[in-house]
């Protein structure tokens, strides 16, 4: 810790305050992301073996790298958080400026109209995993810890985002079920239910959701599950 603190400040120590404490009458909100987080940890590991198994097919390492390097060249350059780990588009969100998700893309002009913000949130959950495979398969430098958090993330922004759009219920806090969403689809994706709870509540440094942790993190796994025994390992 003390060497990263040295070398790279605070950039990559992820730490987001809970700012609003959880409230029982959102539990069925918190099933129902538990459901959503299991689908998207499903649809995680189909779409990065699907690409893996496209990649195989390729017979030499140059090619890999161009097919791979300019397919994510294009990505990113139409969905620029697709950059890096997302940690940081999780931090705009966290520190209410989801808005500035949109700076440097085609659709900045069109940030006012909500639902075409939520469709962008709703792509960058869609491509995440694929830019995270074009670059390990292509030779680069990667995991799939880091894209399986910050996908949970933005599905646990849009559903909530998506709620409160319709505005016939009253507000959602987009930060909660944002850190929640984070530990349902990691939970689901790794199948270590545990390990994402207890991630996410640390890197809160606190319990307050504890309880929409377990319960969405734990519906994930059960709903992976049903369809996939075994986990992205």
């Amino acid at each position: 810790a003390i060497t990263t603190k040295l070398l790279l400040a605070d950039e990559i120590l992820i730490h987001f305050a809970v700012t609003h404490p959880f409230e029982v009458r959102d539990v069925h909100f918190y099933i129902m992301l538990g459901v959503l987080s299991g689908v998207v940890s499903l649809y995680f590991n189909w779409m990065h073996n699907y690409i893996r198994m496209r990649f195989k097919k390729i017979e030499t390492f140059y090619s890999k790298l161009l097919i791979g390097g300019l397919a994510l060249g294009v990505l990113i350059f139409l969905l620029p958080p697709l950059y890096g780990e997302g940690y940081a588009a999780i931090k705009l969100i966290m520190t209410g400026q989801s808005d500035q998700l949109l700076n440097n893309t085609a659709l900045y002009n069109y940030r006012d109209i909500p639902w075409v913000f939520v469709g962008f949130i709703i792509m960058l959950i869609l491509l995440k995993i694929v830019a995270t495979t074009l670059t390990t398969e292509a030779g680069g430098v990667g995991g799939i810890f880091a894209p399986a958090a910050v996908m949970g993330g933005f599905t646990g922004f849009a559903l909530a985002r998506l709620f409160n759009q319709f505005g016939f219920i009253r507000p959602l806090h987009e930060g909660n079920f944002t850190l929640v969403g984070m530990a349902g689809v990691l939970g689901g994706v790794l199948h270590a239910p545990l390990t994402a709870i207890f991630l996410i509540a640390e890197m809160t440094n606190g319990y307050e959701l504890i309880v929409p942790l377990m319960l969405t993190t734990a519906i994930s796994f059960i709903t992976i599950k049903i369809f996939s025994p075994h986990s992205i390992f």
